[in-house]
């Protein structure tokens, strides 16, 4: 970790006179934005397709699409400099940006990369990353070649367009082959070898202009339906295995020259070996605990590297922190209410506004912090039940 002292005249300075504007207004967005009220930038403006999105609670915000290249204009007018919360945006949009002179981080050469998780894995595998086997697919017979190759269970996953678990099918053996591929449609697509997990792991990097970086602790991330559910921070692996993810992570982001903070996911395999699964150029729902459990939290890291200022400590300040995601179970009216109180001093709940609640939108968090990794997890769930949404 490299982080230098910043003087604090002069960060305060230019704070007061930057502006931030952000492709997105969704949950990641909202609290990017409060992270920049908090610091204290002159302006914070949102684009989003959404009238009154979350993020508009405390940005101002423009109406229209995030792949609009007059919409991405008329935001990059406002501020002084660019980032995003969502990788499906237009990138040649933002290339004709910043070829014009607007400042955008993660750069959109990156982002590019990064949006065919194809190329990702291309790229990893050219700078000696681990990643699962993998190769292009365009008919059953070149899914049936794999598995000759590397036997069932496989996973079959869209190049572009995927998220918590939407661009992925399983293929436990011939017989799923045709429906995985249904599922997935006309999309262009890859198989991936199917890695035997013991836990699936997160780390939040973040990296300046001037190369300094700064990682946060692993994580360990608890899935349902493919959707992120619950981030236990630290994960309960041991301090070598820590070492090498955090030294994995870093090398990836200088690789890539990433500016911003990234949320690098990996897998952890049944005999020790950690295996880097995808990258995701933003704030990440692994790096969420991190608002109340470290000294700087992720959204905040994320303004101080797109902006070039010093990085500051991410020490987390408990010895347990969960993070429960709160997923819609209904489709309908969101409305909040608790069935009963909580420990307002280890208990912090995120709502984040959406109008409409679906089964499995993300509606908010909480995080709860305490002594005991086990036992703050089951504050967690005692804590999500007592929610409804």
């Amino acid at each position: 970790m490299n982080i230098a002292q910043p003087n604090q005249d002069q960060e305060a300075n230019f704070i007061a006179r930057t502006r931030i504007g952000i492709i997105g207004g969704g949950q990641l967005g909202l609290m990017i934005s409060e992270a920049a009220r908090k610091l204290g930038f002159a302006s914070v403006v949102v684009l989003d397709p959404t009238p009154a999105s979350p993020a508009s609670a405390v940005a101002e915000q423009i109406v229209g699409s995030l792949k609009d290249p007059v919409a991405l204009r008329q935001l990059a007018d406002r501020a002084d400099i660019l980032t995003y919360e969502i990788e499906h945006i237009n990138t040649q949009a933002l290339q004709d940006l910043q070829a014009e002179g607007v400042k955008i981080y993660p750069s959109p050469e990156l982002l590019a990369v990064i949006q065919n998780k194809f190329e990702q894995k291309e790229f990893l595998a050219r700078h000696g990353i681990p990643v699962a086997p993998y190769r292009a697919v365009s008919s059953t017979t070149d899914i049936e070649q794999a598995a000759q190759e590397w036997g069932y269970p496989l996973v079959l996953k869209a190049k572009k367009d995927a998220y918590d678990g939407r661009g992925n099918a399983r293929i436990k053996g011939p017989e799923d082959i045709e429906g995985a591929r249904a599922k997935l449609g006309d999309r262009e697509l890859y198989v991936e070898k199917y890695i035997d997990l013991d836990k699936e792991l997160g780390i939040m990097i973040a990296r300046n202009e001037r190369g300094e970086s700064s990682s946060f602790p692993v994580v360990e991330m608890l899935h349902e339906r493919d959707i992120c559910l619950t981030v236990m921070a630290p994960a309960p692996i041991s301090s070598e295995l820590q070492a090498e993810a955090q030294k994995m992570a870093s090398e990836t982001i200088d690789k890539l020259q990433g500016i911003g903070i990234f949320g690098v996911e990996m897998f952890l395999d049944k005999e020790g070996k950690i295996w880097l699964n995808e990258i995701a150029p933003r704030p990440h729902n692994s790096g969420h605990y991190s608002i109340e459990a470290c000294q700087t939290s992720q959204f905040e890291q994320h303004l101080r590297a797109i902006t070039n200022l010093a990085l500051t400590p991410t020490t987390i300040l408990y010895p347990a922190a969960v993070m429960e995601n709160i997923l819609g179970e209904r489709n309908g009216p969101a409305e909040v209410h608790w069935n009963q109180d909580y420990d307002h001093e280890r208990v912090f709940p995120h709502i984040y506004g959406k109008r409409e609640t679906k089964i499995d939108r993300k509606m908010g968090h909480i995080t709860v912090v305490g002594d005991d990794l086990d036992q703050v997890y089951r504050q967690a769930k005692e804590a999500r039940a007592a929610l409804s949404i």
